[in-house]
Parts: structure tokens; sequence; C-alpha cells
């Protein structure tokens, strides 16, 4: 089996991105397409991300082929609401594994990568969401200890 390595995307990974990201939002089309629709990513924003100091997309491959990557963002603190605790947190803003790649792991390798990125960084915990229908997506967090805090619910007019 070969070792999946992950490390922070640079700028010469960007077109890697771009195409995971063609296959992310085909598939958000698939769950929601009254929500969702397959639109060009801007490589300035891409850019931009990967610049920033309190982001990184965590890019996972193998023998230097991109397989997936994780987006994880330094999220800040709780509101500051008199009734909620302070706490400070981060967020997994986006994760894709290519559909090639499914089935080996690489999904929860990215997990402890983002995990160990906010441990680094002394965050108390990660946030995300995922579609309901996303029923694999959901299974991946769960097996890695995330646990539904919150319910959306939309009523459509």
């Amino acid at each position: 089996m070969q070792k999946t390595v992950i490390r922070p995307a640079g700028e010469g990974d960007i077109p890697a991105i771009i195409a995971l990201y063609r296959e992310l939002d085909a598939a958000m089309v698939d769950l929601q397409p009254e929500f969702f629709c397959e639109a060009p990513r801007e490589e300035a924003e891409i850019s931009s991300t990967v610049k920033a100091q309190d982001a990184d997309f965590l890019l996972a491959e193998q023998d230097g082929t991109p397989m997936g990557f994780a987006l994880v963002t330094y999220a800040g603190w709780t509101p500051a609401y008199s009734c909620v605790l302070p706490h400070r947190y981060a967020r997994l803003e986006d994760l894709v594994v290519g559909k090639a790649y499914r089935g080996r792991g690489i999904g929860g390798e990215l997990l402890a990568a983002v995990k160990r990125w906010a441990r680094n960084r002394r965050l108390e915990y990660v946030e995300l969401n995922v579609l309901a229908q996303n029923e694999s997506a959901v299974k991946l967090y769960e097996s890695q200890d995330f646990v539904e805090e919150t319910k959306v619910m939309r009523c459509m007019l």
C-alpha cells in the first residue's frame, strides 16, 4: 500500500484543487439540485486561501498525485453573547476525495490532519456542516468522533 502524504497546498497545487472542487460541486448538485449548480471556481480566491495565515488546503497525495483535500480555517471565538461560553475553534469548510481514490481511508487521514492542524493552534474543536443527504460523508465524520450539535431546518415557500 502506498503512503499518503498530507501537506499544505501551494500555488502549484491550484489546478488540482480546482479539479477536485469540480467533483465536489457535481456531487452537491446531485444531492441538492435546487440549491447548487456547477460553476467555475475562482483561482484568485483559492490562491488567497493558499497564502492565508489562518487557513490551509491540506492536500492528500500519493507519489505526487493529488487525491483529495481538506480546507480548514481558523474560525475565531464563539459569539460574544453573555449566555455563550467562549471557545476558539476551527472550521472544516470543504473535504473532498477524488472519486477514483475513495474507500482507501484518505478521508479519515485528512480529518486526522485537520484535527492536528487545530490542536497545533491550541483550538478547542473543529466544526463543519454536511448535507443530510450526504450519507457517506456523515458516516465518515461520525466514525471520526464528530457529533451533531445543531440542526438547520428549512421551509420552502
